[in-house]
């Protein structure tokens, strides 16, 4: 039997069951202050969970769509007041880089993956949500996000 070389065992936790040992992952949670100066430029989405008390708002693995999730979640007044993206209330698509979004009625500009998770994260805070995230970052490593509504768990 050939030895068997894990590099960095303190990244998994151990378990033996039945006499075979399980290594898992371990997730490490990066803070709010870790994601602001993360770069999101080619990352993957690999988990996502949005939950307004209860209710998941969306659990999609592309930008753009968890962004239109959250944004068809609240009043168009609401995100027109606090949206940093450039919309209009007319169907502008192709035009000036706009889209057209039926859910919405309305057209907004596309941005990159930093400024869309910005977004996200923007919006997730003003509507109080809650949020999971994995994401594979460029640079092959995971990361792991979360934050809860204390008055879910009071």
């Amino acid at each position: 039997m050939e030895d068997i070389i894990i590099k960095n065992i303190e990244n998994y936790t151990q378990e033996i069951i039945n006499g075979d040992l399980i290594l898992t992952p371990k997730q490490y949670y990066i803070t709010l202050d870790e994601f602001d100066i993360t770069c999101f430029t080619k990352s993957t989405i690999l988990y996502c969970e949005i939950k307004n008390n209860y209710d998941i708002i969306t659990n999609k693995q592309k930008y753009r769509s968890i962004l239109t999730a959250i944004w068809k979640s609240m009043p168009t007044q609401k995100i027109l007041q606090y949206t940093t993206f450039n919309f209009k209330l007319t169907d502008e698509k192709g035009i000036n880089g706009y889209n057209w979004c039926s859910k919405l009625n309305m057209s907004f500009q596309n941005k990159d993956a930093n400024n869309t998770i910005s977004e996200i994260m923007k919006m997730i805070q003003l509507n109080n949500y809650t949020i999971q995230l994995k994401i594979k970052l460029n640079t092959e490593r995971i990361i792991y996000y979360k934050n809860y509504n204390i008055e879910c768990y009071k």
